[in-house]
């Protein structure tokens, strides 16, 4: 694992997006676990750091995504972990809820993600653990939530960040519903710009450090 701050850490034997760990409260979370296909490599890689971590108690999906939560129900049965999801996201995969755009319909049948039958589910805000905190950033897909831990803050695919940590829609064809999802960026922007944030963690942009608030 790659230092990024205090007691937040990137993964990297992962596949399909860039995945986090952060440790405190005694406890410790994954924050999407990536793609079925890299569970070997990131529960290897995660047995290697217990030291530094301790247990992993939980696992965390910004979103539904395959390449973001397709590991998650394999990686609970291998470590005892909770499994966090936003509640709508939870029923797109129960097909209770129908994804908006053919895309999104097609990509849910063809990259399946089983959750476990214990799943907690995200509504509103609050906290995994104190100081992980959550909130809906929805629009990519309906139920998908970003999460900050100190002056760290977990996107997924909310947005796209650029060099300087601002953020942008997100690419087209993959946003279930445009509208919400511009909102969510506008949310995302404004939290960036209070001052509590000092570094973005997305799904597929680089890391970044946020430009210092303007005085």
């Amino acid at each position: 694992m790659r230092l990024i701050d205090q007691d937040c850490h990137e993964l990297e034997q992962q596949k399909g997006s860039h995945g986090f760990v952060v440790v405190g409260a005694g406890r410790a979370a994954v924050i999407d676990p990536g793609l079925a296909s890299g569970f070997d490599g990131v529960i290897a890689e995660l047995r290697a750091d217990e030291a530094t971590t301790g247990p992993i108690t939980d696992i965390v999906l910004t979103h539904y995504d395959a390449d973001h939560a397709q590991a998650a129900r394999r990686l609970r049965e291998a470590l005892g972990a909770s499994v966090w999801i936003g509640s709508a996201d939870a029923d797109v995969l129960r097909h209770r809820i129908t994804p908006r755009t053919r895309l999104r319909r097609v990509l849910r049948r063809i990259f399946p993600v089983r959750l476990p039958d214990d799943v907690r589910e995200l509504t509103g805000s609050g906290e995994i653990f104190p100081g992980l905190e959550y909130f809906p950033t929805p629009g990519h897909t309906p139920g998908h939530y970003a999460f900050q831990w100190r002056g760290v803050l977990f996107t997924g695919d909310a947005a796209r960040v650029s060099a300087d940590g601002g953020v942008r829609d997100f690419y087209a064809p993959l946003i279930d519903d445009r509208p919400v999802a511009a909102r969510t960026v506008r949310l995302l922007a404004e939290r960036i710009r209070s001052g509590s944030v000092d570094w973005v963690c997305s799904g597929h942009s680089p890391i970044t450090r946020t430009a210092a608030p303007t005085p």
